[in-house]
């Protein structure tokens, strides 16, 4: 029982736990499907039998992106032929086929009604209109309401080829592409093809990641928002002035981390280097007038790199050789060397037999990457994370469009620690975030 003057009854509150090593924070990172190779259906080259109407407002919703920015689809032409009748178009497309041919293509096809559909899709070359040459790729629909469906071929992949075992032969010049939907025979055959794509590998739809980080040590930041000074009705805020920054550490994060640095992106070569360093004995034979060392798995497109050093010299500033950088022997004397496009490295023949410690770039196969600005806005990253309340409330906060403004790159002799600082900007509906409150 209190007193009557006093107050010592307090209402309950809550605190927020402390983070622990289960905690993580996601980073969702999106890049738009785009291809620079597309067809417009309302260029068609042919239709086959019926009648055929462009609409350019009947778009199909994307549904190859996660959250797209801007409208990539264009309008649909629809085939009209009387039920049960085949409905096609023929499309030609000038580019480069070779560049493409074991890449996809996707577009989408208008259904009328529910029903089975059969699709086909023939690909020939720009000159082979009869498509006597062609790859024949076969598909069945069963639908079950009008509306788009998206197809997806896969080049390397044909259902069948005219003639048998050789089908398509791509050139420079372009294709011929021949869009063919047959409906059951009580379905009246209104069908319609749009946004033909083309891409050069499934590799191009790898657009969709999430970046992990964990064993969390800090998730610190603040929200900031300047005042207005009061004028004749009071002050406020100054909404432009709004910032909001967080900076995460944590020790740990999936290997993909590398997509959260905005420069970063991938690149197009399969093969490059390390720097190995091995021991080689100078060779030579009564024919030659040097020595010379064989590296077989020299990356010769890497002109720079190379060093030698004498083995067993005592004399550490003395045993290291100095590179000639020439295309064809020349005079070289005992403390020089020349490195040709086929790996030999060539020594003064005074070194014959003699142990050499050789650093050059090995060639390996590789992931290929590179940071320049141009990789600064092709992705949009999406950041989530959860906090919990000491009553087990939980707290989930997510912001849909903040910047990497910064990306870990120290090493030193201690445990690796990643760093990241993070903008939040205004999403498309102008929210800074959003949050869920969630009671398990």
């Amino acid at each position: 029982m209190t007193t009557r003057c006093g107050n010592d009854t307090l209402i309950s509150k809550i605190g927020m736990k402390s983070m622990n090593k289960l905690m993580e924070v996601d980073f969702a990172v999106l890049t738009d499907i785009d291809s620079c190779v597309k067809i417009n259906t309302k260029n068609y080259a042919d239709i086959p039998a019926g009648t055929a109407a462009y609409n350019m407002y009947s778009t199909p919703e994307d549904m190859f992106n996660c959250l797209a920015e801007g409208c990539k689809n264009t309008g649909t032409l629809t085939v009209m032929n009387p039920a049960g009748q085949a409905s096609a178009a023929a499309f030609e497309l000038r580019a480069d086929a070779t560049e493409f041919a074991a890449g996809v293509v996707t577009y989408y096809v208008h259904f009328p009604t529910a029903g089975t559909y059969d699709l086909k899709t023939t690909i020939s070359d720009i000159k082979d209109k009869g498509q006597a040459e062609a790859d024949i790729f076969e598909q069945q629909f069963t639908v079950a309401a009008a509306g788009f469906q998206p197809v997806v071929i896969d080049l390397l992949k044909p259902t069948s080829q005219v003639p048998v075992n050789k089908g398509w032969q791509e050139t420079g010049e372009g294709v011929y592409i021949t869009l063919e939907v047959t409906p059951e025979s009580t379905i009246k055959s209104d069908i319609g093809f749009s946004s033909i794509y083309i891409y050069n590998s499934l590799e191009d739809f790898e657009v969709n990641d999430v970046v992990k980080i964990g064993c969390i040590d800090e998730f610190a930041g603040e929200l900031t928002v300047d005042p207005v000074e009061a004028s004749c009705f009071g002050a406020g805020y100054d909404a432009s002035s709004i910032a909001i920054e967080r900076t995460l550490t944590g020790k740990s994060v999936t290997a993909n981390y590398w997509k959260l640095n905005p420069l970063m992106s991938k690149g197009h070569m399969t093969s490059g280097w390390v720097v190995q360093t091995a021991e080689k004995e100078v060779l030579t034979d009564d024919t030659l007038d040097y020595g010379y060392i064989q590296i077989p798995d020299m990356f010769m497109d890497e002109c720079a790199f190379v060093t030698a050093a004498i083995a067993d010299s005592c004399n550490v500033t003395d045993s290291l050789l100095t590179r000639v950088n020439a295309p064809v022997m020349m005079d070289i004397n005992e403390k020089q060397f020349i490195v040709f496009e086929s790996g030999k490295i060539v020594f003064h023949k005074s070194l014959a037999g003699k142990k050499l410690l050789i650093s050059y770039p090995k060639q390996v196969d590789v992931e290929h990457f590179v940071a320049s600005e141009s990789s600064l806005n092709e992705r949009r990253v999406r950041m989530s994370f959860v906090q919990e309340q000491t009553d087990g409330v939980k707290q989930h906060y997510i912001y849909n469009n903040v910047l990497v403004t910064s990306f870990p790159g120290t090493v030193n002799g201690e445990e690796t620690t990643f760093e990241f600082t993070i903008s939040v900007q205004r999403d498309k509906n102008g929210n800074f975030y959003e949050m869920y409150r969630v009671a398990e």
